[in-house]
């Protein structure tokens, strides 16, 4: 697979905003709502480009709630 600069760029403002947070967390034990936001934000950026999509039960139906697998694959068995 291959990324885009774009998306690179993306990814990139994701990471670094990631390690504000964790750093956050760190020195203060705190999480402000903005940086619920980011961490969201870096959810939908993964799920979108990288493709990740929900589990389906037998009838077809997504399954949020449980671990979600790349596109076009078959679900992950737990070891």
């Amino acid at each position: 697979m291959e990324l885009t600069h774009e998306q690179r760029l993306e990814f990139l403002k994701s990471y670094n905003d990631l390690r504000n947070i964790l750093q956050t967390l760190w020195e203060c034990q705190d999480l402000w709502m903005s940086d619920l936001r980011k961490l969201e934000d870096l959810q939908s950026t993964m799920h979108r480009t990288l493709k990740f999509v929900p589990q389906t039960d037998d009838d077809g139906r997504s399954m949020h709630y449980s671990d979600w697998v790349l596109a076009g694959e078959k679900e992950i068995e737990d070891a």
